[in-house]
């Protein structure tokens, strides 16, 4: 059944980062708004249609406008457009300025890649290594550095991705082919993952649970497909969660050491160098 509730929002899903409700409220704001000038415009119309229909002995006169009028109509837009351009400027520099993203409990990188997005986390040394475009390849996405040692124990996953809750989660955004789009919509997050460059994205989660990530960019024919899960957890499982992953990847780089043969060297074909930061 479809909800004809006057709550616009019951159609979104349930914000749950800590800058969501401010911009639910600006969505309702400029929701309710718009109702009222469509409400006014349309009772205008309905008005000038009665009143001045056709009708025996009314002859129509010209009339060449009214410049009050005219004035008002004109500066009205302009003040209501720039009141809710200074209304939302916070919320935006929250959100999008870099010199307003706080001091990270975990960070991330995560590309975008028709049609999967990919993440890598650090490991147990805590520290992202260096990447460079110069190093990627279909093997090594992220570009990571092979001479850099923090690198190695970097832990780089495919399509599901866990994060804690009530934690500043910063992820360091590209892509590795054509424009995405990395869409939280619980999250009230939507940032353009460009080609060649890294842009950072912020969020700080208060309920846990699964969240859908998606492409929010039409990116080629598998496009509807583009979708990860964010499982946003409790400090502890969170925990259990990065020990685990750790653990398997010491596993890897033991079995690595035992027999270098068998793992294969990144090839370093120099290309164009990659824009924004690196680790």
């Amino acid at each position: 059944m479809f909800d004809f509730s006057w709550n616009m929002l019951t159609y979104f899903p349930p914000g749950i980062s800590t800058y969501s409700k401010a911009l639910d409220d600006l969505f309702i704001l400029v929701y309710w708004i718009s109702v009222a000038i469509f409400l006014l415009v349309q009772i205008t119309l309905v008005t000038f249609i009665f009143k001045y229909r056709t009708r025996p002995g009314h002859k129509s006169i010209y009339y060449h406008g009214n410049n009050v009028v005219e004035f008002i109509w004109t500066l009205a837009p302009t003040v209501l457009f720039a009141g809710l351009g200074l209304y939302s400027d916070e919320m935006w520099k929250v959100m999008k300025y870099s010199s307003r993203v706080p001091s990270p409990d975990v960070e991330i990188d995560v590309v975008g890649q028709a049609f999967n997005w990919h993440a890598r986390y650090p490991g147990a040394d805590g520290i992202l290594g260096k990447r460079h475009a110069r190093y990627r390849t279909a093997q090594n996405l992220f570009g990571i550095d092979p001479t850099d040692p923090k690198g190695k124990d970097d832990i780089v996953l495919t399509g599901e991705f866990n994060l804690p809750m009530n934690k500043n989660i910063v992820v360091h955004l590209s892509s590795v082919d054509v424009l995405h789009s990395y869409f939280l919509p619980n999250f009230r997050i939507k940032q353009d993952a460009v080609p060649g460059s890294w842009i950072d994205v912020w969020f700080n989660g208060t309920k846990a649970g699964k969240y859908e990530l998606a492409c929010a960019e039409l990116c080629g024919s598998g496009h509807y497909a583009m979708r990860g899960v964010l499982n946003l957890q409790s400090d502890a499982d969170f925990a259990v969660w990065m020990d685990a992953k750790n653990a398997a990847k010491k596993a890897v780089l033991a079995a690595e050491a035992a027999n270098p043969q068998a793992a294969a060297p990144v090839p370093a074909a120099p290309v164009a160098a990659e824009h924004g930061s690196s680790h």
